[in-house]
Parts: C-alpha cells; structure tokens; sequence
C-alpha cells in the first residue's frame, strides 16, 4: 500500500527532528553548560575530558588568579580554530582550566571559558566566565564578560591566555 505523499514527508521531517535533537544533546554534553549547578554537574563528571578535547600535556604552573598549578583543556572546535591559525574563535569554542592550587593530585576548582557570540567584543561580551575555587558554585564568578576575567584575558588571542597550542 502506498502512503499518501504528505504522510511520507511528515515521517522525513520527524526523523530530521530526532537527529537534530540527538546532535544537540550530544554537543550540549561537549560544552559547558551556562547554569552554574548544571555546569558543576558536568565540571565533576569531567565531560570535558571527553573524545576530541586536547590537554595540555602537564600540570603547569600558572598566574596567581589561578592558583599555583593549572591544566587547560581544549573543546575540539578549539583546537581546530587554533590549527586553522584563525585569528579569532569561533562561536561553542570552549576552554576548561583545572585549579590544583599548591599541589598537582587533586582539582580543587574550575576556571571555564565559552564563546556565545561571533564576536567577542571589547569587553569580553561574546565570552562566558566561570571560576569556582572550591569546586562550588556558591561565590563562583560566572557571567558574560566579566570584568575581573577580562582584564587580564583581553591581553590574549581573543581572551586566551594560555601557552598552549596543540
């Protein structure tokens, strides 16, 4: 029996939609949420060590802002702006420093950067901030282009600081 043409592209779009919907959920997974329990959550499942997110290769010591002891993770959209030699990120590249303060065993808090805009703007704007040193949201600096972030970051390749290049 032959289905009626609407019937046919009503079940095309339904399956468009699901895969859609599957692709954003996994991306959703690959970047760091905005909500600050949410982002906890998935700070503490350590999302961001998941596939295509690049390391540096060592704990490495860091400004005092950080703490003593830092290792940043690169989200792959990252690591491929990076390798293309673009001068700016683009929008869902994302950044996630680990805090280990004095010591190097054990993450003590986050520092997550994520881009919401095409552009960054001249205050940091297109940036997302976050920094927890205990591993709470409670008291963590979180919003978009915050002043405390940007006026070291503003110095970086569009608001990375980091050494590292993959």
């Amino acid at each position: 029996m032959r289905r009626p043409p609407l019937v046919g592209l009503a079940l095309a779009v339904a399956t468009l939609v699901l895969l859609a919907g599957a692709e954003s959920a996994e991306a959703g997974r690959r970047l760091p949420p905005k909500r600050s329990q949410a982002l906890i959550r998935w700070l503490e499942a350590r999302h961001y060590q998941a596939e295509g997110w690049v390391p540096e290769p060592t704990i490495r010591p860091s400004v005092p802002a950080h703490g003593l002891n830092v290792r940043t993770w690169l989200s792959p959209r990252a690591v491929e702006d990076l390798a293309s030699g673009a001068p700016a990120f683009r929008k869902g590249t994302a950044f996630v420093k680990e805090l280990y303060f004095a010591g190097t065993d054990e993450v003590i808090g986050w520092s997550v950067m994520r881009k919401l805009r095409k552009k960054s703007g001249r205050t940091g704007r297109g940036w997302f901030f976050f920094e927890t040193f205990d591993g709470r949201a409670r008291g963590a600096i979180r919003g978009r282009g915050k002043p405390v972030c940007v006026s070291c970051h503003a110095a970086g390749q569009d608001y990375l600081l980091s050494p590292f290049r993959p």
